[in-house]
């Protein structure tokens, strides 16, 4: 059996794609560190990473891509997929072209950033969201990463565009046929069905088609890319907790409104706030009080240009402070809820850990895990991207965490 390997923008968005490939049956890893600094995977194995490089600029996003794909020098018969936004916030256009760089001649690069069950549809070449234009939506107003044009042959530029097929072999012919104009092909999809069968024609073009897109389109093919003939194994059992501590390091409009949903819904809940000035200063948040969940939430204005990262790092730092605080108290954390990539990516390197063991998924485009390393190995982690869900999702989150089930809709 061959490997797969998933390369994304942010840790987020590497896990809600890395565990599709869980869900379908292959060990799968989390790593953090583009370049390997976790174990390597071995054949049967799928392992996701970030680059972070959803806000650099195009040489830097497109250097870090290529770099991270050159680095796990991947055979001939395994298996790449590119986990852009679903969105296309961000550097999308030189991520791609870095996994070009990487990739066999004439390699095709499908695009397909579709993820219905979220909301996310391409129809005619234009990025909808809940039927709309994506600029009308909070990724249109993102503070650090705003999509301008829903138009995918300008978010993407020199991209060809191509409509859905009714047939997998009709739908490889066209992509064919489409590469021929240019290396990056625009697929359009607005079904869970058409993406499956978009997944269907990749595997009919073989090793040149490189897919890139959402967790959407990873989910079916992970599936075909399984290729031992055995069924998945039954999902792990869902982690339970009582008092989880939740990061909130996104600043999506969408994560903003969802504390302030959970705030309002759950009684037991302690909304800490903090201020830029206090994080970098390093000052320690006050003991979490209570027995139900915390939220640790990031300060409500941006970083100033060039201290993301520090901040980033500061309240990660406050997370790990509390967790080790609440240890040598009667009521001590039972998991970690890691809500933006920026945060999560950091909190982890806080702990020491190298990465996350993905297990599956309590809702729609929320996976979960175990701590893989570190100081907190073994600790149940629930990570989710800031603009996934509605106002109601991290109130169901913490919901599912206190009855957990798996169900049809964590796939």
């Amino acid at each position: 059996m061959t490997r797969a390997f998933v390369v994304a923008d942010d840790l987020t968005g590497a896990n809600d794609t890395g565990v599709q490939f869980a869900l379908a049956g292959w060990s799968t890893t989390l790593r953090l560190g583009a370049e390997g600094t976790g174990p390597r995977r071995a054949a049967g194995q799928a392992t996701a990473v970030s680059t972070d490089s959803r806000a650099l600029d195009h040489d830097g996003a497109a250097t870090a891509t290529r770099t991270a794909v050159a680095a796990e020098r991947l055979a001939a018969d395994d298996h790449l997929y590119l986990k852009t936004d679903s969105t296309l916030r961000g550097s999308v256009a030189a991520q791609i072209a870095g996994a070009l760089a990487a990739a066999p001649d004439g390699a095709v690069v499908v695009l397909a950033p579709a993820y219905p069950a979220m909301g996310r549809t391409v129809h005619e070449g234009r990025l909808l969201v809940h039927g709309e234009s994506v600029t009308l939506s909070p990724a249109g107003r993102d503070p650090v990463t705003p999509v301008t044009t829903d138009l995918l042959t300008e978010l993407v530029p020199g991209a060809v565009p191509v409509p859905v097929a009714p047939t997998a072999a009709a739908w490889a012919r066209a992509i064919d046929a489409a590469s021929r104009h240019g290396a990056v092909v625009a697929a359009d999809a607005g079904t869970d069905a058409e993406l499956a069968r978009l997944a269907e024609a990749i595997v009919l073009l073989g090793p040149r088609a490189v897919p890139a897109g959402s967790a959407g389109l990873a989910a079916p093919l992970a599936a075909l890319w399984r290729t031992d003939g055995t069924p998945p194994d039954h999902a792990a059992e869902p982690p339970a907790a009582l008092r989880p501590l939740v990061l909130v390091s996104s600043h999506h409009l969408v994560a903003r409104d969802q504390v302030a949903a959970a705030e309002r819904a759950d009684t037991t809940a302690t909304v800490v706030r903090t201020t830029t000035d206090a994080l970098l200063r390093g000052e320690a948040p006050a003991p979490a009080a209570g027995e139900g969940p915390v939220i640790l939430l990031s300060p409500d204005e941006r970083a100033r240009p060039g201290h993301s990262a520090q901040l980033a790092a500061a309240l990660a730092g406050h997370a790990a402070h509390l967790l080790a605080d609440a240890d040598h108290g009667d009521h001590p954390f039972d998991a970690v809820v890691l809500v933006g990539g920026d945060g999560a990516e950091a909190f982890l390197t806080a702990v020491g850990a190298h990465g996350i063991a993905v297990r599956g998924t309590l809702l729609e485009g929320v996976p979960d895990g175990r701590v893989a390393g570190g100081t907190r190995d073994g600790l149940a982690v629930v990570t989710k991207a800031g603009g996934f869900g509605d106002d109601t999702t991290l109130t169901l989150l913490l919901r599912a965490l206190r009855t957990p089930t798996r169900t049809e809709t964590s796939r």
